[in-house]
């Protein structure tokens, strides 16, 4: 079976996530991760706190692999993985097989110096309907940057605020259909974090990992890599520079999946792939009540 998984990134976590953490993983594993994030084990945990970069990052990170360990049980070996934006550190972590905690040290050590870097109101925008060729108008006279390219009329912009309240008026008047504040504080992906990139990467050089186990396609252009200092490499270079997801779907759509599972949170990419390829059986874990449903399922289409 030619199985591609993808790991989500920010933007759908919700209280059930966090509810499935604590119901699923162990103790050893809630322990650690208690240390890191202890917002998650409030009683009275704010939802906004879920979005806050610091609790986000090492919080979907736990999520992801508690279900790719779960998830590998019911699978042949996939072909691939591909993760958006923070998906694709999660994506590295399983795939070089890292100890829970070692990983969790890597998506934190990401998210910290992410939001060290912020020093004013900053965060995303969300753009549909806005051409490509309009796409440099657009970043010059807002002052904003590209963070991820979609589709070749879809972008996600970062900035300071203030700036993307001017972008939000410059796209409507390009023609936008569509134009979003995302529930992010930290403006990922853009020169903005070059100082959290240089970090990172002081960070990365001193890490002796094991060999990856399952070739990652990149959300840098789409690029497959399965050596892992090539990985660390992508990961520190995706802090201040745009992704292109547009590329990564391209190159999925080049493998010819027979299957492929999106291991959430949310289904916002199981349906970008539904709507590139319809003939193949595609579903996010967030699709089904359980892993009992998503069993089935694959079992129905393997």
């Amino acid at each position: 079976m030619n199985l591609i998984i993808l790991f989500s990134g920010q933007g759908l976590q919700s209280q059930k996530h966090v509810d499935e953490i604590l119901t699923y993983t162990s103790e050893h594993e809630q322990s650690v991760l208690s240390a890191i994030v202890p917002e998650l084990f409030d009683e009275n945990l704010d939802s906004d706190k879920l979005f806050d970069n610091k609790v986000a990052q090492p919080f979907i990170y736990t999520l992801q692999y508690y279900r790719w360990h779960q998830l590998r049980q019911l699978i042949a070996a996939p072909t691939a993985f591909a993760g958006y934006s923070l998906g694709e550190a999660s994506a590295f972590c399983c795939s070089s097989q890292l100890t829970f905690e070692d990983g969790l040290d890597l998506v934190s050590k990401r998210a910290n110096l992410m939001q060290q870097e912020v020093t004013e109101s900053s965060g995303l925008l969300a753009i549909k309907g806005v051409p490509d060729s309009k796409l440099d108008q657009l970043l010059e006279e807002s002052k904003t940057y590209l963070s991820i390219k979609i589709n070749r009329d879809q972008f996600i912009i970062g900035g300071h605020k203030r700036n993307l309240e001017q972008a939000t008026q410059i796209a409507q008047t390009l023609g936008a259909q569509n134009v979003q504040l995302l529930n992010v504080s930290v403006p990922s992906h853009t020169v903005m974090m070059q100082g959290a990139a240089a970090e990172f990467r002081k960070y990365t050089d001193s890490l002796a990992l094991s060999a990856m186990t399952t070739p990652i396609i990149s959300a840098t252009e789409g690029v497959r890599y399965s050596e892992t200092n090539q990985g660390l490499d992508i990961l520190s270079r995706q802090i201040d520079h745009a992704l292109d997801w547009y590329r990564c779907m391209e190159s999925i759509e080049e493998y010819q999946p027979s299957m492929v599972i999106e291991i959430g949170p949310g289904n916002a990419l199981s349906r970008m792939v539904n709507n590139l390829l319809p003939h193949v059986p595609c579903r996010s874990w967030d699709d089904f009540r359980n892993v009992d449903g998503l069993k089935e399922w694959i079992e129905k289409n393997s």
